[in-house]
């Protein structure tokens, strides 16, 4: 079952290593995100829930303790309470098995409507809740912790991929 721990700004990856270390499994979703600076467009490295760390667990007392003992934890969110079905699934897509999301291409049809999409996209367009071509984005959502959160996926067009 996915339980959400709340930790502190900046100390995601650390926790994530500790949790590792300890044999339980967990996930950080990050994406490699597409930025422009100076009018050129750049890739950087980008988590897509900050403060926020994904354990994949059987929750026991023992369990509890050992991971609200790592650095860097502040909370189970819930009662610990783990995510519905539902949920769980979309942080295990986002989760992209421990790698990091790559910008997906997109191909379009000659009056600029978006047809198809390679790559992490491709196959889940239903989950994509708004598109924004111009900036580069399209946004999924996920709830946890009583709330809606919003991760923004990188795309790109064919065109731009094939130009570096």
């Amino acid at each position: 079952m996915i339980y959400v721990l709340q930790v502190m700004s900046g100390k995601e990856l650390s926790v994530l290593s500790n949790l590792s270390r300890k044999e339980i499994s967990a996930a950080v979703p990050r994406e490699r995100i597409l930025i422009r600076k100076n009018g050129l467009w750049s890739k950087m490295l980008k988590l897509l829930f900050p403060a926020y760390v994904f354990v994949d667990i059987d929750y026991t007392p023992e369990i509890f303790h050992k991971i609200n003992a790592i650095d860097g934890v502040i909370r189970f969110l819930g009662s610990p309470s783990p995510l519905p079905d539902h949920e769980a699934d979309m942080i295990r897509w986002l989760s992209n098995g421990g790698e990091v999301i790559e910008p997906s291409t997109f191909i379009t049809d000659k009056n600029g409507n978006i047809t198809a999409f390679k790559g992490f996209l491709n196959g889940n367009e239903d989950r994509i809740k708004f598109l924004n071509i111009r900036q580069k984005k399209a946004s999924v959502e996920v709830k946890f912790g009583g709330k809606t959160h919003r991760a923004n996926i990188s795309i790109q067009s064919i065109a731009d991929a094939e130009q570096g």
